[in-house]
């Protein structure tokens, strides 16, 4: 699968020290085979989520064979904006 990533999601990953930019690359690069993927749960229908190193969070969905990051944030951003799913 293709992974993209929307523009909001790639500018708050920029915007993240050069280590934590290249940890979270290693773990997005999983989604090219959501099955194997660690870390990852649907949250609702074809909405999906992924914890990333404790640290961060990416909220992401598929069509067909693409693989969307929509949103990503901090776990604590997560928690106070969705609760814990």
């Amino acid at each position: 699968m293709l992974v993209k990533i929307k523009p909001k999601a790639q500018k708050y990953i920029e915007g993240l020290p050069e280590k934590s930019q290249r940890i979270i690359a290693e773990h997005l690069l999983q989604l090219e085979n959501p099955q194997t993927a660690r870390d990852i749960e649907c949250i609702h229908e074809n909405d999906w989520r992924m914890h990333i190193s404790h640290t961060y969070t990416a909220f992401f969905h598929m069509e067909g064979d693409i693989v969307f990051i929509d949103l990503f944030m901090s776990i604590e951003e997560a928690h106070k904006r969705y609760g814990r799913l």
